[in-house]
């Protein structure tokens, strides 16, 4: 081989993935302009799903309580009685509406939402990650988008307040790394799909088929999104962050919830992007343009100060994006960054190493393989 390609290799694979990097930010980094806000609270049915005492934060419990002052409809689901979560429910707020009642499809989230959508009866119906908080104002302009050709709305959570380098983490793959490459994709016109808030009118839910809409594929939150694709609406993500008050972590749970959301992607149709995700990223740039100065000849001091620059490059790229949405990025952010960055080829290889998707202590990836009707997925 000649001695040059390696360099011009190297040298290629570092400028495209740097521009992938810089122009995921440039396209996500400013909201669009805001559309006119036509809904008030007492237009909205929310559906709370809730499993576990650390689903009921005070924090999230108190939102409920405040939107449900404000006029809406709020519907708080879990699967028993006997649940964690209903105490401490019950303790902030005596008269909480709690539905109680476990379907028997291959997702545990929506068995137990499944009779809060079922319930809801007001024109927009919004299904909440638990712990998210936001206020009537925050939910109304979440619902703003909404129109006779944009059918559904994701309003993205964004982790806020961590308390140690582990929630750290957790911020540095929801809001530097999932949210950008979100929002990019949205702003170029994509499907996307997250957590956060969903919200969309009961007349679109009902023409999905209600709750069915959410289970046709794996993920329910791509699963709606194609739903009311396939009705010929648009879809698309909010302009507002909700946040996410994270507190204490712990790493492992952190690390297994990523490798859990990574092996739930790798079983949709966007699987071939998500295989891109450790190649293009800060650690495989970087080696590919160290690699490239190393062949061209340059000596210990160049290639550590070609590191550094590209370093730099790098971390100011997603504070340029973190800072047009109004998240803080400080050293403690930056050095999670990197470290995420850094552990992204050992998550892909955790993902690819199992077909295992454990969601409170039930393996729903099995659920979903071994169901009669895989029809949905193997056609796309």
């Amino acid at each position: 081989m000649d001695a040059g390609a390696p360099v011009w290799l190297g040298f290629g694979w570092w400028s495209l993935s740097l521009g992938v990097h810089w122009v995921s930010a440039a396209l996500a980094r400013r909201p669009r302009q805001g559309a006119t806000v036509r809904h008030r609270p007492a237009d909205f049915s929310i559906v709370a799903p809730m499993n576990g005492a650390g689903d009921a934060s005070t924090a999230y419990v108190r939102t409920l309580v405040e939107l449900s002052r404000a006029g809406a409809e709020v519907l708080i689901c879990v699967a028993h009685a006997d649940d964690g979560a209903v105490a401490p429910t019950r303790a902030l707020w005596p008269d909480a509406p709690i539905l109680i009642g476990n379907d028997d499809t291959f997702n545990p989230k929506m068995n137990n939402v499944r009779k809060g959508l079922e319930a809801a009866s007001r024109e927009i119906v919004a299904l909440c990650d638990a712990g998210v908080v936001f206020d009537a104002e925050e939910l109304c302009r979440a619902a703003a988008p909404l129109s006779a050709t944009v059918g559904l709305v994701l309003a993205l959570k964004a982790g806020d307040a961590p308390e140690n380098f582990a929630a750290e983490m957790e911020c540095a793959y929801i809001d530097g790394h999932q949210a950008r490459f979100l929002f990019a994709a949205d702003r170029l016109g994509l499907a996307v799909a997250s957590g956060g808030v969903t919200v969309l009118s009961r007349d679109t839910l009902q023409r999905i088929g209600n709750w069915r809409g959410f289970n046709r594929w794996i993920a329910d939150d791509y699963s709606v999104v194609r739903s009311v694709r396939e009705l010929g609406l648009a879809t698309c993500l909010g302009d507002a962050m909700l946040r996410l008050p994270l507190g204490r972590r712990d790493w492992l749970t952190v690390w297994r919830r990523q490798v859990r959301w990574a092996r739930t992607r790798l079983r949709l149709p966007v699987w071939p992007l998500v295989l891109w995700e450790p190649v293009i990223g800060w650690a495989a740039s970087g080696a590919a343009g160290v690699a490239a100065l190393v062949c061209a000849g340059a000596g210990v001091g160049v290639v550590v100060a070609g590191l550094v620059v590209h370093t730099a490059a790098w971390l100011a790229g997603e504070k340029w994006f973190m800072t047009g949405r109004g998240l803080a990025f400080g050293p403690r952010a930056a050095a999670a960054a990197l470290l995420r960055e850094a552990l992204a080829p050992a998550l892909m290889a955790g993902a690819l190493g199992s077909r295992a998707i454990y969601w409170r202590g039930t393996d729903f990836g099995g659920h979903w393989g071994a169901r009669g009707d895989n029809s949905a997925e193997k056609s796309v």
